[in-house]
């Protein structure tokens, strides 16, 4: 069995301004999210649960676009999917309103693999088939 160790995620003041980085990765201690970035990870929840009512699968496909290495992470629901496409690009960028409205994937870039796994992960814990 594999598993990947479960830290308790903290929210810290601020607006996420600081390294660049989405999720904060001490080598010791929990990692933290800024309150701005925890407020875009809330939305980006309450639109997959909009789509999907609740979340009955979720599936991540590791590849490469180009030079970019990407998870693509599809959500599966009573209503519907959702699929996001996580792209490591050294820069953060959450998607728009207009991008929840009308695109047909949801693009997410990020800093760094760590960024990466902490999202999955948070995704995972907060919009899992456990929970349900």
């Amino acid at each position: 069995m594999m598993q990947l160790k479960k830290a308790m995620l903290e929210i810290v003041a601020g607006d996420g301004g600081e390294g660049g980085v989405l999720f904060e990765a001490p080598p010791q201690g929990n990692p933290r999210i800024s309150e701005a970035h925890a407020g875009q990870l809330a939305e980006l929840c309450e639109q997959i649960r909009g789509r999907t009512r609740f979340v009955v699968s979720i599936t991540c496909s590791p590849h490469r676009v180009g030079h970019h290495s990407c998870v693509a992470v599809k959500f599966a629901g009573a209503d519907g999917s959702v699929n996001l496409l996580l792209t490591i690009t050294g820069t953060l960028r959450w998607p728009t309103a207009q991008d929840y409205v009308q695109a047909p994937r949801w693009y997410i870039n990020l800093p760094d693999a760590v960024d990466a796994v902490y999202l999955v992960t948070q995704l995972e814990e907060r919009l899992g088939i456990q929970s349900q």
